[in-house]
């Protein structure tokens, strides 16, 4: 049983570190191909999609 769970805890970290490196790569490789502006666009649009914004929520301040 102890064998079956260290096996389950090395694979959870193979598949950790890999998911890790792809994601590196991949985000790496888009913003190559994309560019760095247009990226800061679509994470900035993203940012103020989803509330988190840098900016104040006037409607907030005014209840």
């Amino acid at each position: 049983m102890e064998t079956n769970r260290s096996k389950r805890y090395a694979l959870f970290a193979i598949g950790a570190a890999l998911g890790s490196a792809f994601g590196l790569i991949i985000g790496s490789l888009l913003t190559f191909w994309i560019g760095e502006g247009t990226l800061r666009a679509i994470q900035r649009g993203l940012r103020r999609l989803t509330g988190g914004d840098d900016r104040p929520n006037f409607e907030m301040l005014l209840q």
